[in-house]
């Protein structure tokens, strides 16, 4: 998710200041994405040079300044919200590159590279679990959503590595 358009899209919803900004998106997404706040602060002035933010009043206590979605905004929201994800799977993605190195660089043995990232794969997959079952605790069907498509990516990313190293074994799988 791009951090433009959750900045966006949280402005859509209410004037918001920075660190106000920083919570709810981190909020948004359970936890998942911590936010540097130099990064939102970085957005918001893009935004607004842009003209698809604007800032609300003058700067108050502390010298925060709310800004709001403009016109303008709005429109670049509701369209990037229309269109599809339909770009490229990423393959500069760090186990690809370690994956072609690998092969390179230790005669094509990938055991150890494998088992390694088939550990980090049921890590994450337990780690999503408590999340999507947190998510549903509290009531967050939107986050439980986003996920379980997590939770399905990285299970296909289980089977790739499992295929992977059957592969590495003549067929075998471990």
């Amino acid at each position: 998710m791009s951090l433009k358009y959750g900045v966006m899209g949280l402005l859509a919803e209410e004037p918001l200041h920075g660190y106000e900004v920083k919570n709810r998106f981190e909020a948004m997404l359970g936890g998942t994405w911590e936010v540097n706040i130099g990064q939102v602060y970085t957005t918001l002035q893009r935004l607004e040079r842009d003209g698809l933010a604007q800032p609300v009043g003058e700067r108050g206590d502390r010298g925060k300044l709310l800004y709001k979605l403009s016109s303008a905004g709005h429109r670049a929201l509701d369209e990037w919200l229309a269109q599809p994800d339909s770009g490229p799977q990423q393959l500069h993605e760090d186990i690809y590159v370690k994956l072609l190195l690998a092969t390179r660089l230790a005669n094509g043995e990938l055991g150890p590279l494998l088992a390694r990232q088939k550990r980090a794969y049921l890590q994450r997959l337990r780690d999503l679990n408590q999340l999507e079952d947190r998510a549903r605790r509290d009531g967050r069907n939107d986050l439980a959503r986003l996920v379980r498509g997590a939770l399905l990516h990285t299970e296909a990313d289980l089977k790739w590595v499992d295929e992977l190293t059957a592969d590495a074994h003549g067929g075998k799988t471990e």
